[in-house]
């Protein structure tokens, strides 16, 4: 792991998969857009916790945009396989799924039962797993979706941006997976009250968690590694 990232030259911008001349222009605006959407969310989050506000009401306040953030993470797998991004389309889609799972399939119909209620001061371990989501993914896609921004525009990627790119996964993709099953092991009542094939297929997921994070994890490491080779 390099020492300083000062020194190191600006991040070459990656070439277009696509000759197309809307291809630049629109995945600028596309990164650029997730990044004012991520970086809303987190801060929205962050200060209403350096306010003293309560995790649940954090939640009920913050989802709404969150929900329609990540649900635009859609339009990667669609990147991918247009050819429009060199992302592999496997990794990609186990990354959105996963996020779309946790917004659409545990915080939306279940919020009432894995969440504590507005206005009340108590927070639920749910609560807690919510803020962790919140934090990991804020961060996360604040730094990857500038990283594009910067690249994909020509600007050039500086060398400490790079290193954030590369390196903060190893403490934020931990804190993302961990809240993440809390957030589904917290969906497994209801899930069942609902629906026992529901319960059966959350159960799955948890199962999948492990060699499915396992995969994504390793694939990091390994984009982390050239990365820096060519630093």
């Amino acid at each position: 792991m390099p020492t300083t990232t000062t020194t190191k030259p600006p991040v070459k911008r990656a070439k277009p998969t696509t000759n197309n001349p809307l291809t630049k222009p629109y995945l600028t605006l596309y990164n650029a857009l997730n990044f004012t959407l991520w970086a809303t969310c987190a801060v929205h989050g962050l200060t209403l916790l350096g306010a003293g506000t309560a995790p649940p009401t954090i939640f009920h306040k913050v989802y709404p945009l969150l929900q329609a953030t990540q649900s635009l993470a859609l339009l990667e797998i669609l990147h991918s396989l247009a050819g429009l991004v060199r992302a592999p389309v496997t990794t990609t889609a186990m990354q959105v799924a996963s996020r779309i799972l946790l917004v659409w399939g545990i915080m939306y119909p279940f919020q009432g039962e894995i969440v504590g209620n507005e206005g009340v001061g108590s927070a639920q371990t749910g609560d807690y797993a919510f803020l962790g989501c919140l934090a990991a993914w804020g961060v996360t896609e604040c730094i990857r979706y500038g990283f594009f921004v910067l690249q994909v525009s020509g600007v050039g990627v500086p060398g400490f941006w790079a290193w954030l790119r590369y390196n903060t996964f190893y403490v934020l993709y931990p804190l993302g997976i961990s809240s993440e099953c809390v957030m589904v092991v917290k969906a497994l009542g209801p899930a069942a009250q609902l629906s026992a094939l529901y319960w059966w297929f959350l159960v799955l997921v948890l199962g999948i968690y492990v060699p499915g994070s396992y995969i994504l994890y390793t694939h990091m490491i390994a984009q982390r590694r050239k990365a820096m080779k060519k630093d």
